[in-house]
């Protein structure tokens, strides 16, 4: 009797991923309280106690606007970036279901709902999600320090 285990094939959880979502969306809203009106934010990540100039800094720049959607580019600047890849990432803003979606990540292109596995650049299956997951760590990270920090525009 020849038994093959067969590993299932993987299924996009789309309740938590919504939820993440949703919950990405309201931290970028408590980031960017004037994102009608402002396109770009240099916005201080200080979790030491060195001073900003020497620090963390989230960037967020509006690429693109319509009626119910913005797409936005995050960028982190920081003196560790000479050392290591500094995260990246586009993330599309979806106003009238309140939801954030990590859309493309410098290190992986366009990100598909869903990877068969294995593939050929050795995507996890449920990528769309991690990638999502990290948006929500990342903006965690920053939220204590920049909420707070909201320099007049010249």
């Amino acid at each position: 009797m020849n038994r093959h285990s067969r590993k299932p094939n993987y299924h996009v959880n789309l309740v938590r991923l919504q939820e993440v979502c949703e919950e990405n969306y309201q931290r970028l809203m408590r980031l960017l309280p004037e994102l009608s009106h402002q396109d770009h934010y240099h916005l201080p990540v200080n979790h030491h106690k060195c001073h900003t100039s020497h620090g963390e800094w989230l960037m967020i720049d509006v690429i693109e606007r319509a009626p119910f959607t913005t797409l936005l580019q995050l960028t982190m600047d920081s003196s560790w970036g000479k050392l290591f890849k500094t995260p990246e990432a586009e993330v599309r803003l979806y106003h009238d279901v309140q939801m954030a979606e990590v859309i493309f990540r410098k290190t992986s292109q366009i990100i598909q709902p869903r990877y068969d596995y294995p593939n050929a650049k050795m995507h996890q299956p449920n990528e769309k999600e991690q990638h999502n997951q990290f948006l929500a760590q990342w903006l965690d990270y920053a939220l204590p320090i920049c909420r707070s920090y909201y320099p007049a525009e010249t």
